[in-house]
């Protein structure tokens, strides 16, 4: 039997003409997120906080079609209605990337409830927004899938960051039983669980931890930091057919921060 041609397999992620809405679009996870999807033929809902920043990454997008909405997702019982919005502007929603989120290094000492709320509220309760107005039987869907974003504290411990890793690990547990219940509507649930991504988040955790503490956290990924990109190439595929059999995961991209 001759072999296929290269061609035959250009288009394997089978997200070409997708509608895909991701959060957090303006920087980061997000915005690698957009654009490699983009490159790849979907067309996207940008949300954020920035109009301008959304707009520049639009600029950045390959094709046409894409639309950018200005919303706060602390505003959590808006979201719902915000997903059907969406799907009403482009005659449908198909899937669901979830980057936005808040990174917190503070120690136990300086914890209290109103911090507890803002990290929980932040990194938790958006993502359960979403899905359920995604869930929405009336908005048309193709191979539907949702991409959650967690984080590596969701699996392994450091001080200073027990807030944040407790609503991570929250992230990773409710992508299995969200996998579940929302099978019976055909959506595959999936999260990824990156190890320090250089982002303008961790900039800001650099910042507070010092010089010194930052380098060993780099020495603790043997691959070195991360860029956005390399998380944006996990989410794709998730959200792609070429992992229509993958539902419940959490893929780690972590540069081997967990291997050791």
């Amino acid at each position: 039997m001759t072999p296929a041609a290269p061609e035959a397999f250009a288009d394997f992620l089978g997200i070409s003409d997708r509608r895909i809405l991701v959060t957090g679009a303006s920087s980061g996870i997000g915005r690698a997120t957009a654009i490699l999807a983009s490159r790849h033929g979907a067309k996207l809902a940008l949300v954020g906080r920035r109009v301008d920043a959304l707009s520049a990454v639009r600029g950045s997008l390959h094709g046409d079609g894409h639309l950018i909405y200005e919303f706060d997702l602390s505003d959590t019982d808006g979201i719902p209605s915000l997903v059907n919005r969406i799907a009403e502007d482009f005659g449908g929603l198909d899937s669901v990337v979830h980057a936005a989120g808040i990174h917190s290094a503070r120690p136990l000492r300086a914890i209290d409830t109103d911090h507890l709320d803002l990290v929980l509220h932040s990194n938790v309760t958006t993502g359960f927004m979403l899905a359920k107005g995604f869930r929405n039987k009336r908005i048309s869907k193709v191979r539907p899938s949702m991409v959650l974003v967690s984080s590596v504290m969701a699996c392994v411990g450091q001080p200073g960051v027990s807030a944040y890793a407790a609503s991570k690990g929250a992230v990773s547990a409710a992508t299995k039983s969200l996998a579940l219940e929302l099978e019976r509507d055909g959506i595959r649930v999936n999260c990824v669980e990156p190890g320090i991504v250089m982002t303008e988040m961790t900039e800001t955790l650099k910042a507070t931890v010092g010089e010194e503490n930052f380098a060993t956290i780099n020495t603790a990924h043997p691959l070195g930091l991360g860029k956005p990109e390399d998380v944006a190439n996990a989410i794709v595929y998730l959200l792609s057919d070429a992992a229509s059999w993958v539902t419940g995961t959490s893929l780690v991209v972590d540069g081997g921060y967990t291997a050791q």
